[in-house]
C-alpha cells in the first residue's frame, strides 16, 4: 500500500511539473505572439494607420507596452500640434520616459511652424542649438524683448557657426545696435581657437578696418607650416604673439620635428612669455618622444621641474625602455612621485628594471605584490614567478530571491527584445533608481537570462562587484561565435575579450568614430568585409544585429591574425589601424611587454593590455584553468625576428593554476 501511495505521489509530482512546464511554454509562446503583433502595430501607428491599430490592439490589453501604440499615434500627428493628446498621455502615464520625448517632439513642431506663443509655453529658455534659436525668435516674435539682448549675445558669441534658425534673432539684435566691433573681434578670436577660419573670414567682412592679425590667423589655420615660417618675419604685437603661440602649440604636437627646426627663429621674432615657452617646449619634447626622436630625451630632461609632470616622467621611462637602457629606466622610475610610482604599471616596470640591474630579490618583492591582482600586470608578474593567478569568483551581495521586477523593468526588457534599445534604456533608467543592492543582484541574474548582457555588466559596475566575473564577463552568443571562429586561430575567448572591451556587449553601441555594434565596426570596414564574405551591405543598422556583427568582426580578426601572425599586433591593428601595427613592427623592442609599453598611443596601450587580461579571464571562465597570459604574448616579430615563446617556453606553454579563494 505504501509503495502504491509513493508511486501515486510521484506521478502527481510529474504531472504537476509537466503542467507547469506546459503553462510556462504556453506563456512564452503567447509573449512571442504578442511581441510580433506589437511590432507590426507600432510601426503601423507611426505611419498613422489608426484604424488598423484600434482594430487589433485589444489583443494586447495585457501586454506591457500597449501604451506605446498611443505614443506612436501621437508622434505621427505631431505636426497637428496635439497638445491635448500629449497632456492626456502624461496624465495616464505620469512616470513614462515617453513624456519627455513627446514634449521635445512638440517643441520641434512648434518651432518649425513658428507658433511662437505656444512655443514659449513649453521652452524655458535654457538650451542650445536650434531649439534655443527658436526660443530667441519666439521672444522677438511675441515682442517679449526685455533683457533679451544678453541671451542672444551669449548664443552669438561662439567660435562655432550658429544654426541658421538663429538668423532672425541675430538680425533683431544687430538692428537694435547690440553688435559692436569689439564683440566681433572677440568672436573672431574664439573662431581662431576653434580653428574655424571660414567663420573668421565671414566676420572680418563686418569690420570697417580689419586688423592685420586676422589675416595672419587665417593663414596659420589654412597652412600651418607655411604660416609659422612666415611668422618669423612678422612684426610682433600682442595679438600676433597670441596667434603664433596657439599655432606653435598645435604644430609642436602634430609635427614635432618640423617645429623644432623653426622654434629658435620664432623665439627671435616674438617675445613669448616664460610660461608660453615652457608649454611649447614641453609639448614639443613630449610628442617628439612619442616618435622616439633622439633629441627628445634631452629636451624632456632639460625641462624645468614645474614642466616635468607625470606624463613627461612616464615618457622618459618609455624612451629608455625603447632604447633598452635599463640603468636609465630604473633611474627615471625612481624620479617619479610616490603617487605615480605606486600604480601597477610602474610597479611592474620597477620590478623588471631591478631584475635587469642585478637586484632579483628587489624585483621579486614587486612581482609578488602584483601577482595578487587580477589584471594584466598581475598576470604578468605571476608568470615571471611561476605563481597561480588571483582569479576568484566572489559575490558580496546576496540576491533577493523574492524580487519581482517592476512594470518599468519589464517594459525595458521587452523593448530590449524588440530591438528598441534607446527606449529600453529610457525605461530602465527610470525604473532602476532606488533599487536595493539585493534587488540589483537579483535583477542582474534576470537580465543575463534575457540576453541583455550589457546591463549585467553595468549593474556590477554600479555596485562595485569587481569579483563577480560571471556577470561582468558574460559568456554570450557562444554558439554564434564558435560557428564563425571554427578552425581558425581566432578562439572564442579571444572574440569575447574583444567584444567585452569594444562594446561591453551593447548591441547598439556607437562610438565617436562611428563604429557600430558588438565588435565596433565602422561602415567602410563592414562594407569591405561584407564583400569578402559575399554578403550584401545595406547600412549601419545591420551592424546592430548581433549575429551579423559577430560574423563580420570575426572575419576581420581572421584577416588580422593571418596578416600579422601575432595576437598583440592583431589587437593593436583592430584599435589603431593596420598601418600602425606595421609601423610598430620596425625598430620597437621585441620583448612583448616592452613593446606594449612603448606604443605611442595611450588608448592602444590600454586597449591591448585589457584584451590580454580579458582573454585570460574568459579562458578561465570557459575552461576552468586558463592559458597563461604569456601564451598570448610571444616575442614580437619586430624587424622580421622569429616569434618565440616568452618569457620562456616552460611558462608560455602551461596553463595557470588558480589561487585558493580566501573566505
Amino acid at each position: 500500500m505504501k509503495k502504491i501511495i509513493t508511486t501515486l505521489a510521484l506521478m502527481g509530482l510529474l504531472t504537476g511539473a509537466l503542467a507547469n512546464s506546459t503553462a510556462h511554454n504556453n506563456k512564452d509562446r503567447q509573449r512571442l505572439q504578442d511581441r510580433k503583433l506589437f511590432g507590426q502595430l507600432y510601426y503601423a501607428a507611426l505611419n498613422g494607420e489608426r484604424a488598423r491599430v484600434n482594430q487589433n490592439r485589444s489583443k494586447l490589453q495585457h501586454y506591457p507596452l500597449s501604451h506605446y501604440l498611443d505614443y506612436a499615434l501621437i508622434r505621427h500627428d505631431i505636426n497637428k500640434l496635439p497638445e491635448k493628446a500629449i497632456a492626456d498621455f502624461k496624465s495616464k502615464h505620469p512616470k513614462s520616459p515617453l513624456n519627455k520625448r513627446l514634449k521635445q517632439a512638440l517643441i520641434n513642431a512648434l518651432g518649425q511652424q513658428k507658433a511662437w506663443d505656444k512655443y514659449l509655453k513649453y521652452h524655458n529658455g535654457i538650451g542650445t542649438g536650434k531649439q534655443q534659436c527658436w526660443y530667441l525668435n519666439a521672444r522677438v516674435g511675441t515682442k517679449k524683448t526685455a533683457d533679451l539682448a544678453p541671451l542672444i549675445e551669449a548664443m552669438w558669441l561662439s567660435g562655432l557657426s550658429a544654426p541658421d534658425a538663429c538668423d532672425a534673432a541675430f538680425g533683431w539684435w544687430d538692428k537694435e545696435g547690440h553688435k559692436t566691433e569689439a564683440l566681433v573681434l572677440k568672436r573672431i578670436k574664439m573662431a581662431y581657437e576653434k580653428r574655424n577660419f571660414s567663420l573668421m573670414s565671414y566676420l572680418k567682412k563686418e569690420l570697417k578696418n580689419p586688423p592685420q592679425w586676422i589675416d595672419r590667423g587665417i593663414e596659420l589655420l589654412k597652412t600651418p607650416e607655411h604660416g609659422l615660417r612666415q611668422a618669423t618675419s612678422w612684426s610682433s604685437d600682442a595679438e600676433t604673439v597670441w596667434l603664433v603661440n596657439r599655432a606653435a602649440l598645435r604644430m609642436a604636437q602634430k609635427q614635432p620635428m618640423t617645429f623644432q627646426a623653426m622654434w629658435a627663429d620664432l623665439q627671435k621674432a616674438h617675445k613669448f612669455s616664460v610660461t608660453q615657452k615652457q608649454k611649447i617646449e614641453r609639448k614639443n619634447a613630449l610628442f617628439a618622444a612619442t616618435d622616439y626622436e633622439n633629441w627628445s630625451i634631452g629636451a624632456m630632461e632639460s625641462l624645468p621641474a614645474a614642466a616635468k609632470d607625470d606624463q613627461i616622467k612616464a615618457w622618459i621611462v618609455r624612451y629608455y625602455l625603447y632604447k633598452q637602457n635599463w640603468p636609465k629606466v630604473l633611474s627615471a622610475l625612481n624620479d617619479m612621485s610616490l603617487f605615480q610610482i605606486s600604480k601597477d604599471n610602474w610597479q611592474y616596470w620597477l620590478g623588471r628594471a631591478k631584475a635587469k640591474n642585478g637586484d632579483p630579490s628587489g624585483a621579486k618583492k614587486h612581482f609578488m605584490a602584483l601577482s595578487k591582482k587580477t589584471n594584466y600586470y598581475g598576470f604578468l608578474a605571476a608568470d615571471h614567478l611561476r605563481l597561480p593567478y588571483a582569479l576568484c569568483h566572489q559575490s558580496s551581495v546576496t540576491p533577493n530571491n523574492s524580487y519581482k521586477a517592476s512594470d518599468g523593468i519589464e517594459r525595458a526588457i521587452e523593448l530590449h527584445h524588440l530591438g528598441m534599445l534607446w527606449m529600453a534604456r529610457s525605461e530602465w533608467n527610470v525604473a532602476y533608481k532606488g533599487l536595493s543592492r539585493a534587488d540589483k543582484q537579483a535583477l542582474s541574474d534576470r537580465v543575463i537570462s534575457e540576453g541583455w548582457y550589457a546591463k549585467s555588466i553595468a549593474i556590477m559596475a554600479d555596485m562595485g562587484q569587481w569579483n563577480n566575473y560571471s556577470l561582468r564577463y558574460p559568456i554570450a552568443h557562444q554558439k554564434t561565435i564558435e560557428k564563425f571562429s571554427k578552425n581558425s586561430p581566432v578562439l572564442p575567448q579571444w572574440v569575447m575579450a574583444i567584444i567585452k572591451q569594444e562594446s561591453a556587449w551593447a548591441k547598439d553601441a556607437v562610438s565617436h568614430a562611428d563604429a557600430h555594434g558588438l565588435m565596433q565596426l565602422i561602415p567602410p570596414t563592414a562594407k569591405r568585409l561584407s564583400q569578402q564574405l559575399g554578403l550584401k551591405y545595406t547600412d549601419s543598422k545591420q551592424l546592430h544585429q548581433a549575429e551579423h556583427n559577430i560574423r563580420l568582426g570575426v572575419h576581420y580578426q581572421k584577416n588580422l591574425f593571418k596578416r600579422f601572425d601575432h595576437p598583440m599586433l592583431a589587437a593593436a591593428a583592430y584599435n589603431a589601424g593596420e598601418r600602425k601595427s606595421d609601423d610598430w613592427s620596425v625598430g620597437f623592442p621585441s620583448s612583448p611587454d616592452m613593446w606594449l609599453e612603448t606604443i605611442p598611443y595611450r588608448e592602444t596601450r590600454d586597449y591591448v593590455a585589457k584584451i590580454l587580461s580579458n582573454v585570460t579571464i574568459y579562458d578561465w571562465l570557459m575552461n576552468q584553468q586558463p592559458k597563461r597570459i604569456s601564451h598570448w604574448m610571444p616575442s614580437m616579430p619586430v624587424d622580421n625576428k622569429p616569434i618565440l615563446p616568452w618569457p620562456a617556453a616552460s611558462v608560455a606553454t602551461k596553463r595557470a593554476p588558480i589561487r585558493a579563494c580566501s573566505p
